[in-house]
């Protein structure tokens, strides 16, 4: 007997909410075309996804067990456990408005997914919905009635359950092809020297940069109105406590700062001989710096997979990311102001839609790889070996695939 139909419960601290308006929707989609194909794209994905998963267990398990993962593993401990979880808020790493926006995104379209294929090959689909946790949404689901998908054929069965982690993989595809090509607009803001830092005055160290307010991401762009087109840190031609004018480019206007020149002592290691120099007090970036910068970070994707092991937000990232925070200000894009947000939720939305994908693919039961799985030995052993066997296998690769991820995310705490 079929349990009563809630649209609103509350079930170990989780508020679910229940529709069966969405019906109609999936009920369209998995009426066109499109949807078969679809459904059978999923599903050769499926495999693709889940190898790439192992691919990377492998590859992460072989550094921190080879002689160079002592390394590796000081820098995992400094990061903290919670790196590991893909919860925004939770993993310090991963912004809460584009973390959560992206998440429930992949959520929602993953459900929806199997509902969509579901309908097509003639499923019922029970219902869909939410899930909360106090005010937050956390999730989403949609009940594809269990009993006819245990009794469809194996090829039916296979689809729907492929179909979320193939479309959480097509997501990510699309937003790092749309990343790349945002990525690949921007350009330095201004020309002359860009200002990445400004060293802090202070009694041993007199900064003028610092005393006139020049900020990082502003751009110098001469000095005494001669074009500064190179690094400054800072020109010989100019002497401890000369007064100077700085043209400065700041978000879109430009100042004049005038400063007095500070004084720079550095030894020449070759000669042994010491000089003085003028100093400003800033750490300067080229523009030239700043395209490279760009197309490095495009062109490494298709050689390093770089964004995927270098998100913005980590500190041994921050230098490779054109968008990270200490970067973007350099930048200018057709994109205007809205080019970090642009930037971030597309980086997100590839970000968490390709580890959901891959992590869904892995031949882990319960989830969809997992039982997609036990679908296909079930079907390839029936007739051939007794169910308990068939049963024995899953488990067997179960175990082992959620033994090498405990040994993957413990080892480092663990080890050395």
């Amino acid at each position: 007997m079929e349990p009563p139909y809630k649209s609103v419960e509350f079930k170990y601290g989780v508020l679910i909410l229940r529709t069966k308006k969405f019906q109609f929707l999936m009920d369209r989609l998995g009426r066109y075309r499109i949807t078969g194909p679809f459904a059978w794209l999923m599903l050769y994905i499926m495999p693709v996804a889940a190898g790439f998963a192992l691919f990377l267990e492998f590859v992460n398990l072989s550094v921190i067990f080879s002689p160079q993962g002592a390394a590796l593993v000081q820098y995992i401990r400094s990061l903290t456990p919670t790196v590991n979880l893909l919860i925004p808020g939770i993993n310090p790493y991963v912004p809460i408005v584009y973390g959560w926006l992206a998440l429930i995104v992949a959520l929602v379209v993953h459900e929806g997914a199997h509902g969509v294929v579901a309908r097509s090959l003639g499923m019922p689909v029970k219902s869909a919905g939410l899930l909360f946790l106090l005010i937050l949404p956390i999730g989403a689901f949609v009940e594809v009635d269990d009993k006819v998908l245990k009794v469809a054929r194996a090829r039916d069965s296979t689809r729907v359950l492929a179909a979320g982690a193939g479309i959480n993989f097509v997501l990510a595809i699309l937003s790092v092809a749309l990343l790349f090509n945002v990525v690949s607009t921007m350009t330095p803001a201004s020309n002359g020297v860009g200002v990445f830092s400004v060293y802090q005055n202070s009694t041993s160290l007199y900064s003028p940069a610092d005393v006139a307010g020049i900020k990082p991401g502003d751009f110098i762009l001469s000095m005494n109105n001669v074009r500064i087109d190179s690094a400054l840190n800072d020109s010989s031609l100019y002497r401890p406590g000369n007064r100077v004018n700085l043209t400065i480019w700041r978000g879109g206007e430009t100042v004049v700062e005038n400063i007095v020149l500070g004084k720079l002592t550095y030894i020449d290691l070759r000669t042994n001989q010491t000089f003085t120099r003028g100093f400003i007090g800033i750490q300067p970036i080229t523009p030239s710096t700043l395209r490279q910068l760009v197309g490095t970070y495009v062109g490494d994707f298709t050689k390093t997979a770089k964004p995927y092991i270098c998100i913005p937000t980590l500190p041994r990232c921050q230098d490779y990311v054109p968008f990270s925070d200490q970067y973007i200000g350099f930048y200018a894009s057709p994109f205007g102001g809205a080019l970090p947000l642009v930037l971030n939720l597309l980086f997100w939305m590839y970000f968490i839609n390709f580890n959901l994908a891959i992590f869904n693919s892995l031949p882990i039961y319960p989830l969809d790889g997992g039982q997609a799985f036990d679908v296909t030995v079930k079907a390839l052993g029936k007739g051939r070996l007794k169910e308990t066997t068939l049963n024995r296998i899953t488990t067997t690769i179960s175990v082992v695939l959620v033994s090498m991820i405990a040994l993957l995310l413990l080892g480092p705490y663990l080890i050395f």
